[in-house]
């Protein structure tokens, strides 16, 4: 039997092995003792469960293939697979009134799963879940979670399903913002660069459309002002989560002492979740008036606190 790591072919001597299922686990130990992580494998081109691998021998398989990669790169195919396992609850769930108890039994098994690849992508990316509110029912990330995973246990009714189904819709936009949030932390420095400088060419633009926002809820046009406030957002997590990552790898620089007119960018940042995070609350409870004002009269101070850091962090790259 020929084994492989990203299709190139490794000197290996087997000691004793029989059964497929043990040169596995072997070879999974060597790559986590590695530093690697094991992103999946193949059988003679083919991929294959854990109840068949158990019932396959040694003598029988001509190629063994193993894919391995760092910890982003398991983060990443996780996410994926995390994205389409919601998708697929969700299809289960829209237009239901009770689940099968093996439905309701399986869903309970995945929510710890959900939990545990959220927070080791938070590690990873250096998140704070509590300030992170995507666009719904104005609950941050720990929140959704918590729901998610009390919800799970009581979906008996069509009333709990789409209250499940909500928190569920609101982790997809997470998801979502966590897929582009990895994609920055796989770019060049000059490429961070570039969106730093691109946000400061367009600043005037993106104050202009947290504006638009509030025009077009007082209009009635609360689509159109979703779709803006939405895309505002996702400009703006851009732009922070590229200069956290360029902050990261650029350790030698005391970022902290870093600060215009007494406020540091770790204060700011965190200012402009809270605000935004406001600003959710606000249309939680359908209060388009207090959601204006602030977009309107709190937001763009900040950002005008916000644009000097973006320059500085220009500087010292």
């Amino acid at each position: 039997m020929n084994i492989y790591i990203n299709e190139e072919k490794i000197d290996t001597t087997l000691n004793g092995e029989t059964q497929l299922s043990q040169v596995i686990d072997q070879m999974t130990q060597w790559i986590e003792n590695n530093g690697k992580y094991l992103l999946h494998f193949t059988v003679d081109g083919k991929e294959v469960s854990s109840s068949e691998i158990q019932d396959l021998e040694v003598s029988t398989t001509e190629r063994l293939d193993f894919f391995i990669g760092e910890e982003l790169d398991m983060i990443e195919n996780s996410l994926v697979e995390l994205d389409s396992y919601v998708d697929k609850v969700g299809n289960t769930l829209v237009g239901r009134d009770s689940l099968t108890e093996q439905e309701s039994n399986d869903l309970k098994e995945g929510m710890p799963w959900i939990e545990s690849m959220i927070f080791a992508t938070k590690n990873i990316l250096h998140l704070n879940l509590s300030l992170i509110r995507p666009m719904g029912n104005g609950k941050n990330v720990e929140e959704i979670i918590i729901s998610l995973k009390e919800g799970s246990s009581q979906l008996d009714s069509m009333q709990s399903i789409e209250a499940f189904l909500e928190n569920l819709r609101d982790l997809k936009l997470f998801l979502m913002d966590l897929s582009g949030r990895l994609a920055l932390v796989r770019l060049s420095d000059v490429e961070l660069k570039e969106i730093i400088s691109g946000f400061l060419d367009r600043f005037e633009s993106v104050k202009k459309d947290f504006m638009l926002v509030n025009e077009n809820f007082q209009s009635g046009k609360d689509h159109l002002a979703n779709e803006i406030l939405t895309d505002a957002i996702s400009d703006l997590n851009s732009v922070i989560s590229a200069i956290v990552t360029i902050q990261q790898r650029y350790a030698n620089v005391v970022w902290s002492d870093i600060s215009i007119e007494g406020k540091t960018f770790s204060e700011i940042s965190l200012q402009l979740n809270q605000t935004l995070g406001s600003v959710a609350q606000a249309m939680e409870k359908n209060d388009i008036v207090l959601a204006g004002d602030i977009l309107e009269y709190e937001l763009p101070d900040l950002l005008e606190a916000f644009y000097p850091f973006l320059k500085e962090v220009i500087q010292k790259v």
